[in-house]
């Protein structure tokens, strides 16, 4: 769960991606369904040695010996079905077993299994509450009960049945009921849990690259760049090439002014054409950024980048401003270069810079009028009849 967690929501909004061929809510639904199956897995065989534990423990009997051997002994052929995922083979043995060992949270932690193995959610739902009420010690059926109710998208539920198994007993913790956990908390909004459990992966089991890209997303949301940083340096050295942390990474390299490095980033993260949205976020704030700097020759190259793998909207129109705005600084210097040279290759180019810049202010005049209006009035004119002069020297050659 925490690869697609990652990948479906991550950083409110700002580097999420959704599932390329189905909507986002059927993309969602059939992540959250796997991999409940998959924390569920491990979840039950993990429920029965803790019950089993906690019966010796108990002295527990249950009923009368004949009919509890014959429990037992459907309840034994059921679980090795369950191991072989026959699940309707699984379900007949499980209810013949809880039939008459009404009171085993083993059989009902096992039916319930039986139950999500089929996709019965509601029915396994109902099987877990029912061996959390008979053992409520066993932190893997909360477990359980979560995983289902993440597989119904019911994350607040489901985010407080993996706090009750994290209360009951906090060394159950491993990488996929963090992941799967992790999961749960952002699609409920519930950006404290996330950050709670995302650090306690980034301590507990310091090699999983997972909580620490988490983590390291949480913290720029929070405006902690020491730590954040700290943090998608560690997992670009796990991951080195995940588009998504490269993505990351390059939002961070801009936060600290390092912009070549964070346009490189940048570049890297847009191989993935899930990145490009957020890629050209970067390249659009470092060519802005240049641009105020004066570097009008980069920042027209990093602007012309990002606007080709940007779509129609209202950031395409920004790049297509503010590259108009970096040629048209441009020009005078290499209309002078070309004048003293007589470079007639420079002349036309600073001719073509300047179509492209009437084209580009014309099509963004709405984002400032009046700045528009001044330099499609009168700096455009100007270097056109400079260029214009110029160019007719070149024909006279």
């Amino acid at each position: 769960m925490a690869g697609n967690g990652l990948r479906l929501g991550l950083i409110g909004g700002l580097l999420a991606v959704s599932g390329a061929l189905l909507s986002p809510t059927t993309a969602r639904a059939q992540a959250a369904a796997s991999d409940s199956g998959s924390l569920l897995d491990s979840a039950s065989v993990r429920a029965r040695l803790v019950a089993a534990r906690l019966e010796s423990q108990a002295g527990t009997q249950r009923g009368r010996p004949g009919r509890a051997e014959a429990g037992m002994t459907q309840y034994l052929e059921g679980v090795a079905q369950l191991t072989k995922h026959e699940f309707d083979s699984a379900l007949v043995n499980m209810r013949a077993a809880v039939t008459v060992g009404p009171n085993n949270a083993r059989y009902h932690g096992d039916l319930a299994y039986a139950y999500a193995g089929l996709l019965r959610w509601d029915e396994a739902g109902s099987e877990y509450a029912t061996a959390i009420r008979l053992q409520g010690a066993n932190p893997w059926y909360y477990v359980g009960l979560g995983a289902v109710r993440a597989a119904q998208e019911r994350w607040a539920e489901a985010g407080a049945n993996f706090a009750l198994a994290k209360a009951t007993d906090s060394t159950i913790l491993d990488p996929k009921l963090i992941g799967a956990a992790s999961f749960v908390y952002e699609r409920d909004g519930n950006e404290q849990q996330l950050f709670e459990w995302s650090q306690a992966g980034t301590r507990l089991f310091p090699n999983d690259p997972g909580p620490w890209l988490r983590v390291a997303t949480l913290l720029r949301a929070r405006g902690d760049t020491g730590q954040g940083l700290a943090a998608i340096r560690r997992f670009h050295t796990l991951q080195p090439d995940d588009r998504l942390g490269q993505a990351v990474f390059a939002l961070y390299l801009y936060d600290i002014g390092q912009n070549d490095s964070a346009v490189t980033f940048a570049h890297e993260a847009a191989r993935d054409s899930a990145m490009h949205q957020y890629a050209s976020m970067v390249f659009l704030r470092v060519g802005a950024r240049l641009l105020q700097a004066k570097e009008y020759d980069r920042s027209a190259q990093v602007l012309a980048e990002g606007r080709s793998i940007t779509p129609a909207g209202l950031n395409r129109m920004r790049y297509t401003h503010y590259l108009g705005l970096a040629n048209l600084m441009r020009i005078p210097a290499l209309y002078n270069d070309a004048s003293q040279k007589k470079d007639c290759g420079e002349g036309r180019l600073a001719d073509s810079l300047l179509t492209s810049v009437d084209q580009d202010i014309r099509e963004t005049a709405q984002l400032d009028s009046a700045q528009a209006s001044q330099i499609l009035g009168t700096y455009v004119p100007q270097l056109r009849q400079r260029i214009d002069a110029f160019k007719a020297t070149c024909r006279n050659q």
